[in-house]
């Protein structure tokens, strides 16, 4: 595995949690996401002229990516209004690599060894763990999760068949996260009540922007480079990072069973890091 990538897969997981805790912290979760798929957007549209046109067998994963980032938003956003962050990011983000593993196998002809078995169970198992305990939200918030971790599955895996497609991850992630300008829009057509964003909201909603466009365009060139299902698992270690971000920002509480659950995630991801060696 080459290292540089797995560091850049690491910063990425920091940074994807970091937005997400923005989310998840805002008194106003709809506008929030509304202003930072604006600004996503609009960032990914100044990259454009700037970068290689897809060739033609990219634009069908283009096309699907950006319908399962709009979906995976939605859910982001019931996601934290019903349970804690600590509680469904791990959830959310721990279930998409087993998904990712099976999906490479199926559609990118990657191949699992034992320390990805491995690697899987143990994640699951932490999953069972952390979403059995006496703080869950309830079966509702679970069930949510395990959505959202089943459509962060489906776009990883276009996004790896896409960018093998594709002549340009810069271009790839650029004509994605353009779509990202549709979310205000959709929002409003489920009643949301969102608004133009407002110069006080654009620092925190840039920055969070930038992060997730930052993020998600090292994961993508890590592809280049790692197993689509390796880069993922990787990716995940944003589970601890989400658990010490909801304790010292959000007032979340830090019991042993996040603890725990967080470890045998992590001790999962080796795993499946060492399927790559």
């Amino acid at each position: 595995m080459h290292g540089y990538a797995v560091a850049l897969v690491l910063l990425s997981a920091i940074l994807h949690a970091a937005w997400n805790a923005q989310l998840k912290g805002s008194s106003d979760r709809s506008q929030f996401m509304a202003d930072m798929s604006t600004c996503v957007g609009v960032l990914a549209l100044l990259c454009i002229p700037f970068v290689p046109f897809p060739v033609g067998t990219a634009w069908v994963c283009i096309a699907l990516s950006s319908l399962l980032h709009v979906a995976y938003n939605l859910l982001l956003l019931q996601n934290y209004r019903i349970s804690d962050f600590s509680s469904a990011y791990p959830i959310a983000r721990g279930i998409s690599p087993m998904l990712v593993t099976f999906g490479a196998f199926l559609l990118m002809h990657q191949r699992p060894n034992v320390f990805a078995i491995c690697g899987v169970t143990m994640i699951s198992a932490g999953i069972v763990f952390l979403s059995t305990g006496k703080a869950k939200a309830g079966s509702r918030a679970t069930i949510s999760a395990l959505a959202t971790g089943a459509i962060i599955a489906a776009y990883t895996v276009t996004d790896g068949m896409g960018i093998q497609r594709s002549r340009s991850t810069l271009s790839y992630t650029a004509w994605v996260f353009a779509s990202y300008l549709l979310m205000p829009l959709v929002l409003l057509l489920l009643r949301a009540p969102v608004r133009p964003i407002k110069a006080e909201g654009l620092p925190r909603a840039a920055a969070a922007g930038a992060f997730s466009l930052a993020a998600y365009t090292l994961v993508l060139w890590a592809t280049h480079y790692v197993d689509v299902g390796i880069v993922s698992a990787l990716r995940e270690t944003s589970v601890l990072w989400a658990i010490v971000l909801g304790r010292l920002f959000l007032g979340e509480a830090f019991t042993w069973r996040r603890a725990a659950s967080a470890v045998v995630i992590c001790l999962g991801i080796a795993f499946l890091v060492l399927k790559s060696r």
